[in-house]
């Protein structure tokens, strides 16, 4: 950081070696200088983002975890998965269970670790049940990366970029609190719900779901896509209906959300 007093020596020198004379009116605001080059500059932040294609992937399954001591707070480590993302996780015997996490990057050789929070939490012994949330690791990443700061072009001798000491704005404020929102009424919404599949039509997602009408179907539109639920089931039923919805072809089952 450059402070006022280093901008003034530094036009005082330019002054004297151009022998002009010129005059300015020096602003003080929270402000840095990134670059005196005449070309484009990208200053990242110092988080880990992992490629945006990492982001297709799957994972609901109950795995042994690892207690690291390294990591804190509502986070878990998960090496097949990206990083930042969401995930939910459960005690295996009791899915109501149940916290939302972040998955971070750490230094331990496990697959899968966790903090000392989230076992007192969870109160589990050996194994965790994982759901890797997609779209909610999505918004994630897009809000890690709103902080790296604009591409600026470098066209004048100093040129300053804002820090994010100010209030944030666009992207990075509507995700930090209607997404988080919506993100905690699906959940109450769908709680100890199975999510069928999701199909291109109403009368397609009737054909393919009509064996198993008798579980409690809800059919609802979102994103223009038909989606079957079923349920609610409590403690370790849903369990068993979903191993029973796997064992009959229906692949796409899982927990929701």
């Amino acid at each position: 950081m450059i402070n006022l007093n280093n901008i003034i020596k530094l036009l005082i020198l330019l002054i004297l070696s151009s022998c002009t004379v010129t005059t300015s009116d020096v602003k003080t605001d929270k402000k840095k200088i990134l670059s005196t080059k005449d070309d484009g500059y990208f200053q990242k932040s110092n988080i880990i983002i992992s490629p945006l294609l990492d982001y297709e992937t799957e994972l609901s399954v109950s795995e042994k975890f690892y207690v690291d001591e390294n990591i804190i707070g509502n986070r878990v480590s998960h090496k097949s998965l990206p990083i930042p993302s969401v995930v939910k996780i459960s005690d295996p015997v009791n899915l109501k269970n149940y916290l939302i996490a972040r998955n971070v990057k750490s230094n331990n050789n496990s697959r899968f670790s966790v903090s000392t929070e989230i076992v007192d939490k969870l109160q589990v012994k050996t194994n965790i049940y994982i759901e890797y949330l997609k779209e909610e690791s999505i918004i994630l990443r897009e809000v890690e990366d709103s902080k790296e700061e604009s591409k600026i072009k470098m066209d004048s001798t100093i040129i300053s970029a804002e820090t994010l000491e100010d209030e944030q704005s666009g992207v990075s404020s509507k995700l930090d609190y209607s997404k988080i929102e919506n993100l905690e009424a699906k959940i109450d919404k769908y709680r100890n719900m199975l999510l069928i599949d999701q199909f291109n039509d109403l009368n397609s997602a009737k054909l393919k779901t009509n064996k198993i009408k008798n579980l409690g179907l809800v059919i609802e539109e979102i994103d223009n896509k038909v989606f079957v639920f079923a349920g609610p089931f409590d403690g370790n039923n849903i369990n068993l209906k979903l191993d029973f919805l796997l064992k009959n072809g229906y692949m796409n089952a899982k927990i929701y959300p």
